[in-house]
């Protein structure tokens, strides 16, 4: 663990204490906390993140019929492409990674009711197993209900496996979000409005307008069938799956136990070299993994708030980039009677 890490954990550590009234410093230096103490902290952080159990059962996971491309259509430059079987390009447009819809049945698992708070991941960060996060002192993202933003993928895995819990596959996240009944939205079929959940609207200020990210459970329509709140928008979230946009394809007229997505990061196609015979595609190998769910920063079109929305993230950020509209929440099995 780097001593850069170290300040500026100290640096947070200070910020929630100035903002709570309390000027006292931490009873013990990050990374130096005894055994015990670490075991407190966990337990402490458990406590904050209260989960929903979900009995499993099948459901259809994607869409048959995605919504147009935003601004109308795409040309062919602005697709996703990758590299496909036997190194064939393939190009995707947006939302044509939702396709085709396919059945998925899920053994019974638990899911947290709401993202990890940064009062939760904080926790970690104090004792320096979990990276400390780039956001935890911004007036914009920083609250202890407020999302954990700015945690790259790993530091997400690393959480959930530090309180005994787990990130969850792509198909338990759609299933808590969707249910069996196929609904468009966490809440049901209808477009959210402003002030209904936590998005921007417009360039007016109003309710919905507030740069950064909200209080989680702020928003009880943002709710769904099971119980689970938050998986409309506030946030996109971080699952254990590798992406690629033409994962669905493989299951078309199956039914799958249980996926866990590809085995292997995607080859994202960046741009070909020479021209005719001698043009020679250029690939860059990207750790992407899943993220789901919408996110505060847009809310136009609303269809980026659907239940079978995803996208492809690089799990390590260079730069806040994108890790400013992501968070995280955990899930956990349970094991089925005999």
């Amino acid at each position: 663990m780097t001593e850069r890490w170290a300040a500026r954990l100290m640096t947070v550590t200070l910020v929630a204490l100035l903002g709570s009234g309390c000027s006292k410093k931490p009873a013990t230096e990050p990374g130096k906390q005894s055994r015990e103490e670490v075991s407190q902290l966990k337990s402490a952080a458990a406590a904050l993140l209260p989960m929903v159990r979900i009995e499993g059962g099948c459901f259809k996971m994607g869409t048959d019929d995605p919504p147009p491309a935003p601004g109308g259509p795409e040309k062919e430059e602005d697709k996703l492409c990758v590299k496909g079987r036997e190194g064939a390009v393939e190009c995707y447009g947006v939302y044509e990674d939702e396709m085709p819809a396919h059945e998925v049945c899920l053994d019974p698992f638990e899911i947290d009711r709401h993202e990890v708070t940064f009062e939760a991941y904080q926790k970690c960060a104090e004792t320096l197993i979990c990276k400390p996060s780039d956001l935890g002192s911004d007036v914009d993202f920083w609250g202890p209900n407020r999302p954990a933003t700015g945690v790259e993928w790993q530091a997400a895995r690393t959480f959930c496996e530090w309180i005994g819990r787990r990130l969850p596959t792509e198909a338990e996240w759609e299933f808590a979000a969707r249910g069996t009944d196929g609904r468009a939205y966490p809440w049901g079929d209808a477009e959210p409005k402003c002030g209904e959940i936590a998005m921007r609207l417009g360039q007016e200020k109003d309710a919905c307008d507030r740069f950064g990210t909200k209080n989680v459970e702020l928003y009880p329509m943002d709710k769904s069938p099971f119980g689970v709140m938050d998986m409309g928008a506030n946030v996109r979230e971080w699952v254990s799956d590798y992406f690629h946009p033409g994962y669905y394809m493989n299951f078309r007229d199956e039914k799958t136990t249980n996926p866990t997505g590809p085995e292997d990061a995607l080859d994202v196609f960046v741009n070909t070299i020479g021209e005719g015979q001698d043009a020679e595609n250029f690939f860059l190998t990207e750790q992407h993994r899943v993220v789901r769910g919408g996110t505060w920063l847009y809310s136009e079109p609303a269809t980026s708030y659907r239940t079978t929305n995803r996208r492809g993230v690089e799990e390590t950020q260079h730069l806040r980039g994108e890790l400013i509209t992501i968070g995280f929440r955990c899930a956990r099995s349970i094991a089925q009677a005999p």
